[in-house]
């Protein structure tokens, strides 16, 4: 096996039925330049570790690999993106199988697209939450001119005024909603210990789904593993599930 392969499998790599924090799944929204990833790295646990959820993971991984430009515009999508994205599937999933706690990262800009993704876990046995993160549109502005994968700024504009509308009716949505302000010298260690709290509690709690907490009882009983260990799944049911995930 050539070393990008195995590089590639450790990304795939699943858990099982006794991995903790299982049938948790919480979506970080907020616009380009809100510090997703930051307050992300800031708050998550070392205890319980999410798999998350986006398809930057395999685009940096195969970019980095080629040497290929991700500046916006870069063809890398032209040549690589269904790859991409068919990586991306497999992976959750293997994710979803394994009923592996969740990070789904994006803007959550589009409300409809959001719901869905939200009723596929739920109908699984998810328990779901959210972090919204808040920052304004001049901040999110200048930290975006400092990515490496910068945006044109009118799309940022365009998603930042679209999200800012929708917080309260997410707010309305999701039992377990949290917010974290991300402006300049906000995220001190007071707020991050308390998104730290709220966020590791969700990710510890016991799940309180009614059909997740049967089907850990059921798996548990008949020593089953994987989600297509049980009769009521196979993979082609879980892809089934991922395609409509990335339905557009």
């Amino acid at each position: 096996m050539n070393k990008f392969r195995f590089e590639l499998e450790k990304l795939l790599i699943t858990e099982s039925i006794e991995d903790k924090g299982i049938l948790k799944a919480c979506w970080m929204s907020g616009s380009p330049g809100s510090g997703k990833d930051y307050v992300l790295n800031r708050i998550k646990s070392g205890q319980i570790e999410p798999r998350v959820v986006n398809t930057d993971k395999f685009t940096e991984f195969i970019a980095k690999k080629l040497n290929i430009d991700l500046k916006p515009d870069s063809n890398f999508w032209k040549n690589y993106g269904d790859k991409t994205k068919k990586l991306t599937k497999d992976q959750l999933s293997l994710y979803i199988n394994s009923l592996l706690p969740l990070w789904i990262d994006g803007t959550s800009s589009n409300p409809s697209s959001a719901f869905r993704r939200v009723g596929i876990l739920k109908s699984i046995g998810y328990d779901t939450a959210m972090v919204w993160i808040n920052t304004d549109l001049e901040v999110a502005k200048e930290r975006n001119k400092k990515r490496e994968k910068m945006v044109p700024e009118d799309f940022l504009i365009k998603v930042h005024n679209q999200i800012s509308k929708l917080k309260d009716y997410y707010r309305s949505e999701f039992n377990n909603f949290y917010e974290v302000n991300n402006n300049e010298g906000e995220l001190n260690n007071d707020a991050i210990l308390k998104a730290f709290r709220k966020v590791n509690n969700f990710f510890n709690s016991p799940v309180e789904n009614p059909i997740g907490k049967e089907l850990i009882k059921k798996m548990r009983k008949n020593g089953h593993k994987y989600l297509i260990d049980t009769d009521e799944y196979s993979m082609k049911v879980i892809k089934k599930y991922v395609s409509n995930w990335y339905k557009t």
